[in-house]
């Protein structure tokens, strides 16, 4: 028998801030390529401050331009450009992909329900994907990524919706139970990967954020969510 393979520490990256992440103009963001706001450009290059810290050896990021123009911002922290790989991208929302709330709510009202009661993990937009789907997407991903890189630090730059999913195979929630893991925009969470799952180091850490004021704070969710702020053990 060889050596055990090393686990991977792998640094989940919620992209940041859009528009669509406004709460008076909150839209679906599935594949709707929406782009970084200033304070989203401005919250990457908080990141990217604290990443100097404990730079990672190879950056992936969802190609949507929310999280590639997030990990654009961290190119050079590690040796190699940032990778795109289309399994981060966010769940694909088909007909409700880009509307408003209260628009999907009007036009998809059962859909809209039964999404809020979070049970049916088949349930799915018009034209979208399930959300068991979602999740053997999400976990398919971060397999292959830590088996390619044992022992090395890996950021991946992502949606809410990826990380979520991740998160809540490794705690054994459905995969339709979607906001008991969602992190605020460029956030941090650490997650050691050993074989088929990991252990959580830290999730949702925004303490780089503290430099904006207070209503940039507010703007980016600074609320918070459950676990919200979890201390990492790796990161000053």
């Amino acid at each position: 028998m060889g050596p055990p393979v090393r686990p991977a520490c792998l640094i989940l990256v919620r992209h940041g801030h859009t528009v669509a992440n406004d709460l008076d103009g909150a839209r679906v963001s599935g594949w709707t390529d929406f782009p970084l706001s200033p304070l989203g450009r401005r919250q990457a290059e908080a990141l990217r401050r604290r990443l100097l810290l404990a730079p990672p050896d190879v950056i992936y990021t969802s190609p949507l331009q929310r999280a590639s123009a997030t990990a654009e911002a961290l190119a050079g922290l590690a040796p190699t450009p940032p990778q795109p790989l289309d399994d981060l991208r966010e769940i694909h929302c088909g007909d409700a992909d880009g509307r408003s709330l209260l628009e999907a709510q009007e036009r998809f009202p059962e859909i809209w329900a039964a999404s809020q009661r979070q049970e049916d993990e088949s349930l799915r937009w018009p034209g979208g994907e399930s959300y068991r789907e979602f999740r053997d997407r999400c976990l398919d991903a971060v397999r292959r990524i830590a088996k390619a890189h044992p022992g090395e630090r890996v950021l991946i730059v992502t949606h809410a919706g990826v990380i979520c999913q991740v998160m809540g195979a490794i705690h054994g929630r459905s995969p339709a139970s979607w906001d008991r893991f969602r992190p605020g925009n460029c956030s941090l969470t650490e997650i050691e990967w050993r074989g088929t799952t990991g252990i959580v180091h830290g999730f949702d850490d925004r303490s780089h954020l503290d430099e904006l004021d207070d209503t940039e704070l507010e703007e980016a969710g600074g609320a918070g969510w459950p676990w919200q702020g979890v201390a990492f053990a790796v990161f000053p």
